[in-house]
């Protein structure tokens, strides 16, 4: 055989792990024994009983997988040599081109009315699924202006621009005063806040008149420059000890310092720079795979009460990249430090499942991983990992595969119901 002939262990283990049922489950529902199911996905074909036997598997493990039964037993056929003895090919001599007769095509005023009713019921239910589509699709919501996150904002107030659906409504929220504003006829709008002094997070949300259903959130942290901030009140003066400025830290950033006593103070951090890849993805043939990282969101700001002698002491967990973290209290001027998060020692590797199962192989270090490698892992399962620096990843429905590698998120592992294998390496 070439190459490019499937083998039918290949073919049968690739649809079984699309499925997402593992062999004993197929033994129970197919009553199969599992070791002649392993010895199909394996190419044993001495351990089966006998070709009549083993086509009766095919025939009903292909029914079971929603394979072409007659197409399995080919490949089979193929890899022990019976196809020739058993389907001996004749030549069928080619026909002459001059026997053959062109069929006149005749229009009747019936087939005339029926392609018209063809197109006209075809338009109507193409009319109504472009009307669902539209109905159920969330509405668009997009910042134009600022584009990115402002520090250092030289004013009191900032208008903001975007585009979103004909007429919405765009609402403010998470300020002092959260106004709202109609979008024009073409989705425009704009519309001015007034800002803080230090960090403000601007939250804005669509709802769109026609289908009554809202945007996703967009946010903008907005920084009051500190010159525009009040004078600080005697004994209210806010010092930050932790971290440095410029720290290189990992895990969780500690921040410590003084304020007045009782007050409230807050913690708010938007990214300055998104992270590098310190790793390479490869898949089964060691191609590899073009990385498009997912850029960190900030996460909601941390906030805590200086005791009886003003210390306050708060911790912000943050993904790998660099942040600017802002330190705010009332009647003082903020404190921002500029922080890198990076990855710790080695490979670390979390799986989330979301929108559906799937059938797992993880290898760390070339080590298969007790009772998550060869097993069906679940919806909004979590997995960690560790290795010093390779991880393999096969998955039988990789659109359910979310993976975040050494704090950065790269998203699905591929499209809901392939197979898919990833080879994680440290190294650029």
């Amino acid at each position: 055989m070439t190459d490019e002939v499937h083998k039918l262990g290949e073919v049968l283990r690739a649809a079984r792990e699309s499925k997402g049922v593992d062999l004993p489950r197929v033994e129970r529902e197919t009553k199969i024994r599992e070791r002649y199911l392993s010895a199909l996905e394996r190419g044993e074909y001495r351990e089966l009983p006998g070709s009549v036997y083993t086509k009766g598997f095919l025939r009903n493990y292909g029914s079971y997988l929603g394979l072409d039964p007659e197409y399995l037993i080919d490949l089979y056929r193929l890899e022990t040599s019976e196809l020739r003895a058993e389907r001996p090919m004749t030549p069928v001599p080619p026909r002459p081109l001059a026997g053959r007769r062109a069929r006149a095509f005749v229009v009747t005023p019936g087939a005339v009315v029926a392609a018209i009713l063809t197109l006209l019921v075809g338009g109507f239910f193409a009319y109504l699924g472009y009307e669902f589509v539209n109905f159920a699709r969330t509405p668009e919501l997009r910042i134009t202006d600022p584009p990115g996150n402002v520090n250092q904002h030289p004013e009191r107030s900032i208008t903001i621009r975007g585009i979103t659906e004909a007429n919405a409504t765009v609402t403010i929220s998470n300020l002092t005063e959260n106004p709202s504003v109609r979008a024009d006829e073409n989705g425009a709008f704009e519309v001015t806040v007034e800002l803080r002094p230090g960090s403000n997070i601007v939250r804005l949300q669509a709802r769109d008149p026609v289908t009554d259903r809202d945007s996703d959130f967009e946010e903008r942290t907005i920084i009051v420059a500190s010159e525009l901030d009040s004078s600080p009140t005697p004994g209210t003066a806010l010092t930050v000890t932790a971290p440095a400025a410029d720290a290189i830290v990992t895990g969780p950033v500690p921040v410590t310092g003084t304020a007045a006593a009782g007050a409230t103070v807050s913690v708010a951090a938007s990214l300055a720079q998104a992270p590098t890849p310190t790793f390479t993805v490869t898949d089964a043939a060691g191609e590899p795979i073009e990385l498009q990282p997912v850029d960190p969101g900030p996460p909601d700001p941390v906030v805590v009460t200086a005791d009886a002698a003003g210390a306050f002491a708060a911790e912000i967990s943050l993904r790998a990249g660099t942040w600017d973290l802002t330190t705010t209290t009332e009647g003082a001027e903020p404190v921002v430090r500029r922080v890198t998060v990076g990855p710790a020692a080695g490979l670390r590797v979390a799986i989330r499942l979301d929108g559906g199962d799937s059938y797992l192989e993880v290898e760390e270090d070339g080590v298969a991983v007790d009772g998550v490698s060869g097993t069906i892992a679940s919806d909004g399962d979590g997995i960690d990992l560790s290795a010093e620096g390779d991880i393999r990843i096969r998955a039988g429905n990789a659109g359910a595969i979310r993976l975040v590698v050494n704090g950065i998120g790269l998203g699905a592992m591929g499209d809901d119901g392939a197979v898919v294998e990833w080879r994680i390496r440290l190294g650029d």
